[in-house]
This record gives structure tokens, sequence and C-alpha cells, in this order.
């Protein structure tokens, strides 16, 4: 089934795919796509994607449904850090997508957790619930168990939760660290509950510019969709929802300081959101932060330890992931030195003067 539209543009030379991409709400590579199929029309004709739009043009078109993922195990190594029978914790490194999607249909965590679980024989694993049309209904199919047989490829559609067999929680690209995956069913639904109910301690490490003057603090503020970029989040007055972080300040580097940060609620992007409000981005962040995003390829946050209780066996957990190298180097690299030395450090910065203690 095809979603069609119809736009009267109230912009004025603005390029037509950024048009698109912030009206339809779609991410710019499904842009990319519906304009390749000929899906635009503008007065009976196709434009291109760098067509300038005017006022009071008319835009219309369709986007088609999307194809469905095959989730395709893959050899792809895993840093492991704690494994039994039932769950399975892995170091993420950066650059790795979580979920498979639209963008990223190959190398991604589930793509090489099915590998994993393919070539060391663990059979089953939760695929959720996957949607699919029959005829002019939908049909919901729960595929609680499925086993996993050489060379198996498993079909679904990705607006659903079922390109995340055995995810629990989730890390962005850029973020590296310790995320859980579950072995089967059952311990997929209890790890998920606890997450939910908030009976899950994850500590996260963090590099964010400027020097935070409060050796310890707490960030009380909601977070929804940004209004004006509907890809990024942003701490909102209204809409938003109540999200807690709390913090202390390891070491204050030359210009930056490094933090550790404990995330009390899960929302998307919540520390970079968090510290970008208070004036401290993280190092690396192009979403969210300006001045040193081109000191690092990618948001210097790491997942450092998670601490829960165990779903089978009822013992305490604490899985730590050591802190990556991108990392180690900058804060080595922005150590005060001896003739930096003197209260010159924290001149002139921004503190964390919104923050609570």
């Amino acid at each position: 089934m095809e979603n069609r539209f119809h736009l009267l543009s109230d912009e004025q030379g603005k390029r037509l795919d950024i048009f698109l991409t912030e009206k339809l709400s779609i991410t710019r590579s499904k842009v990319k796509e519906i304009f390749e199929e000929g899906h635009v029309r503008i007065e009976g004709r196709i434009p291109k994607p760098s067509f300038r739009v005017r006022k009071g043009l008319v835009i219309e078109g369709e986007i088609p449904e999307e194809k469905p993922i095959l989730l395709t195990p893959e050899e792809i190594s895993l840093d492991i850090l704690y494994e039994d029978e039932y769950i399975l914790a892995v170091n993420k490194p950066k650059g790795m997508v979580v979920h498979p999607s639209c963008g990223h249909r190959e190398g991604t965590l589930v793509n090489a957790i099915l590998g994993y679980l393919q070539k060391t024989g663990n059979g089953h694993w939760a695929i959720g619930e996957r949607r699919y049309q029959e005829g002019q209904k939908h049909r919901t199919l729960r595929m609680e168990e499925m086993p996993l047989t050489q060379n198996s490829k498993f079909k679904t559609n990705n607006s659903s939760a079922a390109v995340r067999p055995g995810i629990v929680h989730r890390l962005d690209k850029g973020t590296t660290g310790v995320i859980l995956i579950a072995k089967d069913p059952k311990t997929q639904e209890v790890l998920s509950g606890y997450f939910k109910e908030r009976n899950v301690r994850k500590t996260y490490r963090a590099i964010v510019e400027g020097i935070i003057r409060k050796s310890e603090g707490i960030i009380e503020e909601s977070i929804g969709r940004h209004p004006m970029n509907r890809k990024k989040m942003a701490v909102v007055e209204r809409g938003g929802r109540a999200s807690e972080t709390t913090y202390k300040v390891l070491e204050r580097l030359v210009g930056y300081t490094y933090i550790e940060a404990y995330p009390r609620t899960g929302r998307t992007h919540q520390i970079r959101v968090h510290f970008a409000h208070i004036g401290h981005p993280v190092v690396g962040d192009e979403a969210y932060g300006k001045q040193a995003k081109r000191l690092a390829d990618r948001p210097l946050l790491h997942a450092h330890i998670i601490s829960f209780q165990h779903p089978m066996k009822g013992l305490p957990m604490v899985i730590p992931a050591p802190v990556p190298k991108d990392m180690v180097n900058f804060i080595e690299g922005h150590k005060e030195t001896e003739s930096q030395a003197g209260g010159k450090g924290e001149t002139g910065v921004k503190s964390g003067k919104r923050s609570k203690k």
C-alpha cells in the first residue's frame, strides 16, 4: 500500500528534497529513494531533488510501502564481555548500528548476533511481532521462537519490533560500550521489564565541551522531538517526557570535562541532549555540539557499566566495558600541564549553572 501526499508549499527557494524531508518527517535516504523511483510530481512532471520550491506550489506523490528486511546472520566479530545460557553482553564498537533499517540492512549488531548464535549452536531467539498484508487486511503474527539453521534468512517488516531479536535496549550508532542481548523469548521479556521499570543501572563515560564547575549534579529536563528538526531531540516545555540524568566530574581537562553520567530514564539521545542544554555538549557530537565536533569522528560517549539482577539466576550482575582508545587518547592529549596550572583552566568557560545539585 502506498501513502499518497499532496502538499501546498509555504516555502520559498528551499531545495525540494529538503522540503519533503521536513514536511513528510521521513529520512533523507527515503526521500532519495522516492525521487529515484519517480514518485514525486509537480504539475505532472518529475522534478529533480535540487528543484527550488516556491510558495503556492503543489507537490504530490507517493511514499511506497517499505520493502521487507531480510534478517541475515553475518559473521561479524563481537567483543563479548559476558555470556551464559540466557544472556549475552557485548562491547559495541563505534559506527555499528544496532537494528536493521531501510538505510542499514547489513552489518548491524542484530546481523552479528544472529551469525554468532548460528555459529555457536544457540538455536532460538525472540523476534517479536511482524505485521504483513493479507488481501486488504493486516494480521499480526507473533513468532515466539525460531530455530537458526545454516544460511537462514528471516523476512520481516522493518516497521515492527521484529528487527530486534534479543535486543532489550539500544545505543546510538556512534556510542560505544556494553549492550545486553537475550538468548530466548522469556529472558527477553524479563529483561525488557527491568528496563521499563528502571531496575537497570547504567553508567556512562563522556567528554564534554567546557569546564563543568560543580563536582556533581542532576539535570532534570523534559525531552521531546525538536520543533524544527524532527530527526533531533530537544529539551521542551510542553509535550516532552520527564528525563533525569545524574552526573559527576571525573577530571577537568584543558577546555573539556571528563564526566560519568547515570541516566535514570532512557530517552532518545538523553545524555547528549541534557549536556548540550546546560552548555556542555558531548565532544564530537555533530547533532548537538558546535565547537568540538571536528576533534572526534563520533560523539565521545561510552556505555561503561550496566548493573542488574540476572533474569533467571537472580544474581546481581555488574558488567563493565573498558573505555575505548579514542576517549583515552583525547583525555591524555588534553590534560593540564604544569605551565597551564595556576587557576587559568576555568576562566571564561561555560559552567553548568542550569543543572541542579
